[in-house]
């Protein structure tokens, strides 16, 4: 059986004779998306926005060239917001969970939360959708703030080790100190210098009158020894013993107080010595505990800023219009879809209406002839 072939005027008029079945199909498709819409429940969004600085800048208003590659590595930083146990808490913060309901919490997360950086920013987006506006922007905020707190919470701990080490460097350090002040207080008490010096320079001045006595001792030996052959040679050889004798005494008080002098000059340059050393030690140590404890201050001032930090920007606002259902959008739908599928049936109804057209029965060679 053979079909007239298609005629595009005699379909467009069988749309037009019929334009009642679209007409009604696209006002019961508006009807029913209309009434869908109005019963349905209404959901409003809110969005908190965080802004992502870079390591060390303290102000947000700063320009920071950065590479396409380092923004797009910024959205790790989804994961902080979107964090199942960040979700959790906040859901039983705002009380989302009905105790003893079956309603799990990651469907309430697919539904309530959708966490985006925005491209080529460094802005990140956390979004509510919950019944109640005001509760929207409070669950929003809260976790834009939340985001921002675990941020900074794992910058410490990443600089926490370093400041262990640094506290560690700067204990050991001020122990150092402490033990080379009481050595230093130690030999000052113990060991003073400028006593033993006082005493080294009155045996030098004893010893120089003693050397001076000791020459003129000698010097009256000699005189008494001339003397011996002179008619009064008796007084001479008298005076002669007793000026040995205070010669032979000089001289050995002289080299006992040489030893003492020696074994004083020796005490102290042991002590000079040993203060010098001591007093190296402790401009060493002090110069190391400053140094150490200003890398202290450093670690401690600047922690958490070695890596990106997050700081709300923007809290959000109570959104006054809601966001689901969209009755624009949803009747829109509809009356497209009521509109297609009208369209689509009168097509098949007409495809099949189609009038059969008659055929002649082919003629065989054999019949011709």
């Amino acid at each position: 059986m053979k079909y007239d072939s298609f005629d595009a005027f005699e379909y467009v008029d069988y749309l037009r004779r019929r334009w009642l079945v679209i007409v009604i199909a696209c006002g019961v498709a508006f009807v029913l998306a209309l009434l869908v819409s109005l019963l349905l429940p209404k959901r409003y969004t809110a969005t908190a926005s965080i802004l992502i600085e870079p390591p060390g800048v303290a102000d947000w208003r700063n320009t920071t060239t950065v590479s396409p590659m380092y923004l797009e590595s910024l959205k790790t930083y989804e994961r902080f917001a979107a964090s199942d146990t960040l979700f959790a808490e906040a859901a039983e913060h705002f009380h989302l969970l009905q105790p003893g309901g079956t309603q799990a919490i990651e469907s309430l997360k697919r539904r309530v939360l959708k966490v985006s950086k925005i491209r080529d920013t460094k802005i990140l987006e956390i979004s509510a959708t919950l019944p109640e506006p005001k509760l929207a922007q409070n669950f929003a905020q809260y976790l834009a703030e939340k985001t921002a707190s675990m941020s900074v919470r794992e910058n410490l701990a990443a600089d926490r080790d370093f400041i262990a080490d640094a506290e560690k460097q700067t204990a050991d350090a001020q122990g150092r100190l402490q033990k080379v002040q009481a050595d230093w207080n130690t030999l000052s008490v113990s060991g003073p210098i400028d006593a033993l010096k006082g005493d080294v320079d009155a045996s030098l001045q004893l010893q120089r009158t003693l050397r001076g006595e000791l020459v003129d001792a000698e010097a009256s030996v000699a005189e008494y020894e001339q003397q011996q052959s002179d008619a009064d040679g008796r007084f001479a050889k008298e005076q002669l013993q007793s000026a040995k004798a205070r010669v032979a005494l000089l001289q050995k008080r002289n080299q006992e107080l040489d030893k003492a002098i020696q074994e004083k000059s020796a005490l102290l340059a042991a002590r000079v010595s040993k203060r010098e050393q001591l007093q190296t030690e402790l401009r060493v140590a002090q110069s190391n505990y400053e140094t150490i404890s200003a890398r202290l201050r450093d670690l401690s001032a600047g922690a958490g800023m070695h890596s990106e930090r997050l700081r709300v920007i923007d809290p959000g606002i109570v959104p006054q219009n809601p966001s689901s259902p969209n009755v624009f959008l949803n009747i829109s739908a509809a009356v497209f879809l009521a509109l297609i599928m009208s369209v689509v049936y009168l097509s098949l109804a007409f495809a099949y209406r189609r009038r059969p057209v008659g055929f002649e029965a082919e003629v065989t060679r054999g019949m011709r002839a």
